[in-house]
């Protein structure tokens, strides 16, 4: 039996009294869990009723339940740690459908929880009961109800094991509240400690078969779900002996590779057609963890080009041949199997070449840095603010390697490029897709830095879908910055609607797609949440206010009007 639950049998309660909602707690406590994200009601009780005499584990309340779960992936993706939820019957988890999805597609380590009806009366049909895990069952990697006390601790072990298991993602857990109530000594299994740096085999071959291309011939793409690992600095030696540019995920949701290295080229497009055209330009291309070459719409294009050798390391088999045929796959912990294949290259490859490769690297990142601001400089010249002005006037008030979470679709383009990281983690990004991910992952960030600040860059339109992470973040105190780019449209969606000739919309105009009528008044939103709000129209006053709110140390809302979609 594990000591921290013979801590609460030597506290005086016979082993016979021992709640299984202090059960809980023990094994989260024994996982390092630090907090519990969630929205309670009814069938949760039992669990608040135990974390009220808790002062290690903190519960981070979200008032809605895609709030709840979105800074639980915050919190996870930033941390590296699988983030525990608790939400509310059927009602909370269908809440929370959006987000958890997000959470999977980003291989997101988290135990979803939510509070059962008492199974004593389940036959009859009472109010808030429903198949719960068959609910959660198309979106979790595993969904499961216990029966009895008895299964608590087991289960628990097996979520949190299954969650961190390549690849990652939430699992699902029904609790009922009888089981959460009742009192017993079911058998205790002690926190298991799992090594997954695991080498591939392979690696000679693999080492040979590069070496055959030429210095900058070789492209490599770092997949979504390697920053767990901490890769940055192992793609970084791969990247300087071949001489090989790095693109990262087409739809990423966290940074691998730190910006401010030469050999960072920015994310993959978002289109089959534009990944091919980038990829074409290389002989050779090494993959990196799972579905890196994602595309929102459909292209008549392969993404990768007929002409180029696909090489593939992940640490999830069924990564390998999912969609293309690479010429060798190799499945073994990412980082670990990156630096034996450096450790081979380095025999063969003089520090001559590698200086070189970096020099080649600096020169063509000096080029793509200059394109950059050229466009940002002809933006100017439009009256109003340019995402591309804002987000560079935005990114100039943060210190290299500031936490940045981007939802706004108008603007990621130039944020990613612009927003100059030092190492992996520092810059997350939506991958699911289902929006009001952005300002409540930006308080879990916040929260797995012990409230270091955060700056949130959101669009209008997302921001509409979770304000109450405004409230969560004066709550917890977490000094977040959310940037509201509004261009009180839906502009992404005006912006396909007008690349398709055969739309009505080229003619007509749109439906459902400007956020008027009434307008939203993002300021009086924020401060009836209890954050100081601001709106900034000037582009020269952007920087001045993002580094006032910065240091502030308090959560606080900027709202920039930027400018619309061409109609």
């Amino acid at each position: 039996m594990e000591a921290n639950v013979e801590r609460i049998y030597r506290s005086g309660v016979p082993k016979s009294r021992v709640r299984g909602a202090d059960i809980l707690l023990d094994v989260l406590r024994s996982e390092g869990t630090r907090y519990i994200f969630g929205n309670p009601g009814t069938t949760e009780l039992p669990l608040i009723d135990a974390l009220v005499c808790v002062r290690d584990i903190r519960y981070v309340w979200g008032l809605q339940e895609a709030t709840a779960v979105a800074m639980a992936d915050g919190y996870a993706q930033a941390s590296g740690k699988t983030a525990f939820v608790n939400l509310h019957t059927a009602g909370g988890l269908g809440h929370g459908m959006g987000a958890i999805m997000n959470a999977k597609i980003a291989r997101v380590p988290m135990v979803v929880t939510a509070g059962q009806q008492d199974l004593r009366h389940f036959l009859a049909d009472p109010l808030l009961a429903a198949d719960l895990v068959g609910m959660a069952a198309p979106i979790a990697k595993w969904s499961f109800e216990p029966n009895s006390l008895d299964d608590l601790p087991l289960i628990l072990r097996r979520a949190f094991q299954n969650s961190m298991s390549p690849p990652r993602g939430p699992v699902f857990l029904s609790l009922p509240m009888n089981i959460l109530d009742e009192s017993g000594s079911p058998p205790m299994l002690s926190a298991s400690r799992v090594e997954r740096a695991s080498i591939g085999s392979g690696i000679p071959d693999l080492a040979s078969e590069l070496l055959e291309f030429r210095p900058g011939r070789i492209v490599i793409v770092a997949g979504n779900d390697i920053a767990e690992t901490g890769v940055d600095e192992s793609i970084a030696r791969v990247a300087r002996l071949l001489g090989a540019p790095v693109y990262g995920s087409s739809w990423p949701s966290v940074n691998n590779f730190a910006s401010v290295n030469p050999f960072w080229r920015g994310s993959l497009p978002t289109t089959a057609k534009g990944i091919s055209e980038i990829l074409g330009k290389y002989d050779c291309m090494l993959g990196l963890g799972g579905k890196t070459l994602l595309a929102i719409v459909y292209t008549a294009r392969d993404p990768i080009p007929e002409n180029i050798t696909f090489y593939h390391i992940s640490e999830d088999g069924n990564d390998l041949c999912h969609n293309d045929a690479p010429r060798l796959g190799i499945v073994g912990n990412v980082k670990a199997t990156l630096e034996a294949l450096a450790e081979e290259l380095e025999r063969e490859i003089s520090p001559d070449s590698v200086k070189m490769n970096l020099d080649i690297a600096r020169e063509a990142k000096e080029a793509q840095e200059k394109s950059l601001r050229q466009k940002a400089e002809i933006a100017d010249r439009d009256p109003h603010i340019p995402p591309i002005v804002a987000v560079r006037e935005i990114v100039r008030a943060l210190a290299d390697g500031t936490l940045l979470v981007d939802e706004a679709p108008c603007a990621n383009q130039f944020t990613q490029p612009m927003h100059r990281t030092t190492a992996a983690k520092q810059n997350f990004h939506n991958r699911g897709g289902a929006l009001g991910w952005g300002m409540p992952a930006s308080v879990g960030v916040s929260l797995a830095h012990d409230k270091a600040p955060v700056l949130c860059l959101v669009g209008d339109g997302s921001a509409l879908y979770s304000p109450q992470a405004l409230w969560s973040a004066v709550h917890e105190e977490t000094p977040v910055v959310f940037v509201v780019l509004n261009n009180a449209e839906y502009g992404i969606l005006k912006e396909f609607m007008l690349n398709q000739p055969q739309y009505n919309a080229q003619k007509n105009g749109f439906l459902a797609m400007d956020i008027s009528h009434p307008e939203v008044d993002f300021q009086s939103l924020a401060r009836s949440l209890g954050v100081a709000a601001q709106k900034v129209t000037s582009k020269t006053e952007i920087s001045g206010s993002v580094e006032a709110a910065l240091a502030s140390g308090k959560p606080q809302l900027i709202e920039i009007p930027v400018a619309k979609t061409r109609s």
